[in-house]
């Protein structure tokens, strides 16, 4: 685990490592760029002095919990990424962080990013700093709490390609309409043949035919933000579709029980 790692000074000299080696080989992903990212900025350890490089935390050399900038990434707090910027305090240029990811941070395995997040909480979890005092505490109850919310946004679809969207300004609002006439006239069909629908064979036949429909939208959002730079006006169109059928998931899975 990355708090009992023991690291000389020599590894820790910015032009020597890139910090997520400093993570186990198992819990990292390969960049999208061919091109290495920058050095993060670093951060010092009030109790060893080590300077240590964001995202980490406990320290890497003495285990002692850290705060880390509320402005980090979600990829960050998980150990995908690492921030770009000049100062430890941010501000962190998240949208060239994410493009040395997989399709700009979209391209995840759910796998893979479940382990990372067992992974960090165990190394936050606040009942293993109650020996440390109430300020402790607090802080890994923060990290932890920022840890699931990292998690429960980029472990879903949708929520994912809305956050990344939002990082390069071009947020979804609950407003945003369909652009496809012929797009909104097969969503409203398939409502109507749901609330038609007599029997749980209808319904699981409807749920089939939506989930094929969701599974082909998030490959086409994956294609969009694949791009480089990104399809961010194709991500979004495709981002609000997704919201729609996601919808209709909803209220199929409601009728069903």
């Amino acid at each position: 685990m990355i708090t009992n790692l023991r690291l000389s000074p020599a590894t820790l000299h910015p032009l020597k490592i890139h910090p997520l080696r400093c993570i186990p080989a198992s819990a990292r992903v390969r960049t999208y760029h061919s091109t290495s990212p920058p050095e993060p900025p670093h951060h010092q350890c009030p109790s060893c002095s080590r300077s240590i490089p964001l995202p980490l935390s406990p320290c890497p050399n003495c285990s002692a919990l850290l705060p880390l900038p509320s402005t980090l990434s979600h990829h960050s707090m998980l150990y995908l990424s690492a921030p770009i910027g000049s100062s430890p305090n941010g501000p962190f240029d998240i949208p060239r962080e994410l493009s040395h990811l997989p399709s700009h941070g979209f391209g995840l395995d759910k796998s893979d990013l479940r382990s990372r997040w067992v992974r960090r909480q165990r190394e936050l979890h606040p009942d293993k700093f109650t020996s440390k005092g109430d300020k402790i505490v607090d802080l890994a109850r923060e990290l932890s709490g920022r840890v699931n919310e990292a998690y429960n946004v980029l472990g879903d679809e949708l929520r994912r390609a809305e956050y990344i969207l939002s990082i390069h300004n071009q947020g979804t609002e609950e407003t945003d309409k369909l652009d496809d006439p012929m797009m909104l006239a097969e969503i409203l069909e398939a409502r109507e043949e749901l609330e038609e629908a007599e029997s749980q064979e209808d319904i699981q036949r409807i749920r089939s035919d939506n989930h094929a429909k969701v599974e082909d939208i998030i490959a086409q959002l994956q294609s969009a933000f694949s791009e480089d730079p990104p399809n961010l006006d194709e991500a979004k169109d495709l981002a609000v579709q997704l919201k729609y059928w996601r919808g209709l998931e909803n209220a199929a899975r409601e009728k069903s029980i």
